[in-house]
């Protein structure tokens, strides 16, 4: 059986003390907040990135990431547990799946984000405006390429059909019946993908993700073979991790992330796209 990805605020409480748990707020494009849960070290997926990239927070090399993260006094043998002011929708899964990506496993995200700590009375501390360094760490990465997919790999299986691809965004940008945000992008989806907005995985009443057995039934719905290998998409690779994230829940360790996303594909006018509902 899977061990969960996630943490509940309550387990968190238990073990945030411990040398050895380290607590990282991974929020993205959101303001800065003057408190944080104890100790919490900001991650930055815009810093902690291929600065050479011409995307934003494209996956940077073993080497960077390892520097970056043990500037933030995390080591290889520490329990890395992230969370997101903006609950499960943002990037906490994204900084998930950079850990996994570089061989740390041993990595949670807390389930419902800082919401669900406020909301479960848990507190809060004074974080000022500018933390002092971390005592450093030691991490060495080990990258992992079965968890990252590239353009050629996104190409290729359009005909190869080695995988089924699901892309995270609102159904009607994967349809072309809605604008892409960024300048530049056409419209419309990879052939071949699966329409699977990010947000279908989270309770809009508690603000956690699903449960396994919800999930399941929101696969099946539509018609999604779990049997065969799988990847996600969406604009610039970071909703898509929450569907990786939905996957793993179920048992779907692999799932892989194309890291450029429809940033990259729709960008190239030379790549073929498709609109409509269907793959």
């Amino acid at each position: 059986m899977t061990q969960s990805a996630l943490i509940s605020a309550s387990d968190l409480q238990k073990i945030m003390t411990a040398t050895t748990t380290k607590i990282i707020d991974a929020s993205y494009s959101l303001p800065p907040l003057p408190v944080r849960i104890a100790e919490a070290r900001d991650f930055d997926i815009d810093d902690i990135a291929d600065p050479a990239a011409p995307l934003s927070h494209t996956v940077p090399s073993a080497d960077v990431f390892a520097q970056k993260v043990s500037a933030l006094g995390i080591s290889n043998g520490d329990t890395v547990i992230i969370y997101d002011r903006a609950g499960m929708h943002m990037a906490a899964a994204r900084a998930w799946w950079m850990f996994r990506l570089f061989g740390h496993d041993n990595v949670r995200i807390l389930n419902g984000g800082l919401p669900a700590w406020v909301g479960a009375g848990l507190p809060v501390t004074p974080k000022p405006d500018s933390l002092p360094p971390a005592v450093a760490g030691n991490f060495t990465a080990a990258f992992n390429p079965a968890l990252l997919k590239l353009q050629g790999d996104i190409l290729e299986n359009i005909t190869a059909k080695t995988f089924t691809l699901l892309d995270a965004r609102d159904a009607r940008r994967y349809s072309g019946d809605m604008a892409e945000p960024r300048p530049g992008m056409q419209s419309g989806h990879v052939p071949g993908s699966y329409s699977m907005p990010f947000p279908e995985f989270v309770n809009d009443d508690s603000g956690l993700l699903r449960s396994p057995a919800e999930i399941k039934a929101i696969l099946a719905e539509k018609n999604i073979d779990l049997t065969r290998p799988a990847a996600c998409t969406c604009g610039s690779g970071v909703t898509a991790c929450v569907v990786a994230l939905a996957l793993h829940e179920i048992g779907h360790t692999d799932a892989a992330v194309y890291d450029g996303s429809w940033s990259e594909w729709g960008a190239d006018e030379n790549l073929p796209k498709k609109q409509g509902y269907t793959p």
